[in-house]
């Protein structure tokens, strides 16, 4: 307790000591609040962070994202590079179309950027003028405003001295990660090699970047990687030193090399690759195939399904024309057909829990040359039944009888009902006799 006498002091200095301390407590606080925005629109426009979803959820951007690959040479391209305003433009369309991040060629550095500039290499085409930059920060804008982030491919998967200054410039400029593709000439230890540079750059930055690889299934003598021996901080293994032992996610190309995809093989490949969970499924075909005609046209909506529904993540192909084209219209009719197909199936894969944390079984039924596999929820409730996928990749109805397969898996019911078939039909599907048309896909809901 203080005396009166102290009482009278403190009463007389505090009108002195709010005066004197007040602008300096108010510039404080503006300080602290502009800190605060600015920090906040930082992050906003860099990677938005805040896009895992309604907080509950702790799982990486990146491990249930649906990417969108626009290969070098599957888009028009001015002398500086890819046309970004042209890929502004289709924003809206890929927004539609359920898209998390969009992967598009590295374009080439801007003269502006003269330390980087000088130790190019083989990483980077030739200069980008400013406006080709404004254009780029513009595309970075408005996909940041859609909730869609934005990765490059780095064409060049060996170190150089540029490897690192070329990463650090793009993460400037917001992008979210990189796309790492191993050229001919490069090794698998050059691709590691690079892979480890670039995450630990990626780490370094705000807002979950991230790092995407080719997968090698040769690797340590298996069909899948080894599995980490300790967890990072940004979803990815790490060796027992510390250092990130390679890319959160590998894109598997064996499907897209197959000569004649049919039920035998795919099945084949597919329950390889269910082997190793933090895989992209690459199903675009090998460009080249001879004179012999595309057998992949007829299984585009199968090869999707695949994509889609049997991994966490997924990524679609530009090549397919979904929605980048040059030209104002489809090219054909069927294009807007597949492009709702997809645009049904990223919604499933973004809404339905079975498919984002489920385990894929794939059930043996060669002979109809039907592709079928099973998705067991982590937890089998009336509100999350397992999900049946069945594709008919022969041109004649298949009919198909499951109840046998499901009840050697001790999954229980005797109907599947509906939620996304590729053609015109309705009602459910009896276990017993299960009838796809012609090239058709069935994703049904085991009920009993």
């Amino acid at each position: 307790m203080l005396c009166r006498s102290s009482q009278k002091c403190v009463r007389r200095l505090a009108p002195f000591c709010f005066q004197s301390f007040a602008p300096r407590l108010r510039w404080a606080l503006q300080a602290w609040l502009l800190a605060a925005l600015t920090s906040a629109a930082f992050a906003q426009t860099l990677a938005r962070p805040g896009w895992n979803g309604s907080g509950f959820n702790a799982d990486p951007w990146w491990n249930h994202a649906v990417f969108y690959e626009v290969r070098t040479g599957s888009y028009p391209t001015s002398s500086q590079g890819l046309e970004f305003k042209a890929v502004t433009a289709k924003l809206d369309a890929l927004q539609s179309l359920g898209i998390d991040a969009l992967i598009l060629p590295m374009p080439a550095l801007p003269v502006q950027a003269q330390a980087v500039q000088a130790q190019l290499g083989s990483i980077a085409g030739p200069s980008l003028p400013g406006a080709g930059l404004d254009d780029f920060d513009e595309l970075m804008r408005q996909a940041s405003s859609r909730s869609i982030r934005v990765l490059l491919t780095f064409p060049d998967a060996r170190i150089t001295s540029a490897l690192s200054p070329v990463a650090r410039f793009w993460l400037s400029r917001g992008v979210s990660g990189f796309l790492v593709v191993r050229q001919p000439g490069a090794s698998a230890q050059d691709e590691q090699s690079a892979v480890q540079v670039l995450r630990a750059i990626a780490n370094s930055a705000v807002g979950g970047r991230i790092v995407i690889s080719d997968f090698d299934p040769n690797a340590n003598g298996s069909s899948a990687p080894s599995l980490p021996t300790t967890r990072d901080e940004n979803g990815g293994g790490a060796d027992r030193s510390g250092k990130p032992a390679g890319a959160q996610l590998q894109v598997d190309s064996r499907m897209g090399q197959l000569e004649l995809p049919g039920a035998a093989s795919l099945r084949f490949v597919l329950a390889q690759s269910l082997l190793q969970p933090n895989l992209l499924l690459d199903t675009h075909p090998l460009a080249t195939r001879g004179n012999s005609p595309d057998p992949y046209s007829t299984l585009a909506k199968a090869m999707a399904a695949i994509a889609l529904t049997t991994h966490a993540a997924a990524l679609i192909d530009a090549d397919e024309s979904l929605a980048l084209q040059a030209d104002a219209q489809p090219a054909v009719p069927a294009d807007a057909t597949l492009a709702d197909w997809y645009r049904k199936l990223a919604a499933l894969h973004h809404g339905n829990a079975t498919l984002r944390y489920g385990s894929v079984t794939t059930i043996d039924e060669d002979g109809q040359n039907a592709l079928v596999w099973a998705i067991r929820p982590a937890s089998a409730s009336a509100l999350a039944p397992p999900i049946v996928v069945v594709c008919n990749l022969s041109s004649s109805q298949v009919q198909l009888s499951l109840t046998a397969a499901m009840k050697g898996l001790n999954l229980h019911g005797s109907f599947l009902r509906p939620l996304l078939r590729s053609y015109e039909a309705m009602g459910a599907q009896n276990l017993d006799a299960v009838t796809i048309p012609a090239f058709g896909v069935f994703i049904g809901e085991l009920r009993r």
